[in-house]
């Protein structure tokens, strides 16, 4: 069957960059899918296994590099002397609040753990150093400061746990240095880690939709560009076949 066809032009070369650019943003949410449902599966992973028992099984668990963000934890912990305890930002029940952040020690290593949320206006209580039983829940440190807001290194007030600045490197302040790869979210008045309820992210997956609807529109693109030309008679084909003769 002969086809004929008589592309226009200036349509086809804008067709053939509209069509790159819909099928590039395609690719780039199939990208983004396969990427984010890893992810949710490691958390998955994390908040369904059995809680950790001492840093020095949470340190394993990194380097082997498993999933452990958002992992309940239980520990005997040693409270450090800690002169400065540092406020990091939280938006918990919608106020302006800060989580204080202090080091503790279990099984020879020393991390750090968000303890009490207090408001703006109050002073940092003083850690005292003790042990006491920490449940909750571990988290990464990422790099997740806000560039729009600054941190307030004179009020001793952050707005991500890491990176800290240099000029206030609080993991060399504690004698025998700190962990900064992981910290300890923990759960006041919580004693049995079995008991807390698995902590997931609100992580939304809608890259699966995303990658239809781009796609979707690149087979769209493609329809109308077809109907254009067959209804101006630059595309068009018919059989060879003749029909015999009677």
């Amino acid at each position: 069957m002969p086809i004929k066809f008589r592309p226009f032009p200036g349509l086809t070369v804008i067709t053939l960059f509209m069509l790159a650019i819909l099928i590039w943003l395609g690719t780039w949410q199939y990208q983004r899918l396969q990427w984010k449902t890893a992810l949710l599966e490691e958390v998955e992973q994390s908040v369904t296994a059995p809680p950790l028992r001492s840093f020095t099984e949470i340190v394993t668990v990194i380097e082997d590099g498993k999933p452990v963000d958002y992992r309940r934890v239980q520990i005997d912990a040693e409270l450090l002397a800690f002169d400065r305890p540092f406020r990091v930002y939280t938006g918990e029940n919608r106020d302006v609040s800060w989580r204080i952040y202090t080091p503790v020690r279990n099984d020879g290593v020393t991390a750090f753990a968000a303890m009490d949320v207090i408001s703006d206006t109050l002073t940092v209580p003083v850690i005292q150093p003790g042990t006491d039983n920490l449940a909750g829940y571990i988290r990464l440190a990422r790099a997740d400061n806000n560039p729009r807001v600054k941190s307030t290194p004179a009020e001793n007030r952050w707005f991500g746990f890491n990176p800290l600045p240099d000029e206030h490197n609080w993991a060399e302040s504690v004698k025998g240095g700190v962990d900064m790869r992981f910290y300890i979210d923990v759960v006041i008045g919580a004693k049995e880690a079995q008991n807390l309820p698995a902590k997931r992210p609100q992580i939304r997956n809608n890259h699966f939709d995303y990658m239809l609807t781009w796609y979707g529109l690149a087979v769209t693109l493609l329809v109308i560009y077809t109907i254009l030309h067959i209804k101006e008679g630059r595309l068009s084909w018919r059989s060879s076949d003749r029909e015999p003769k009677l």
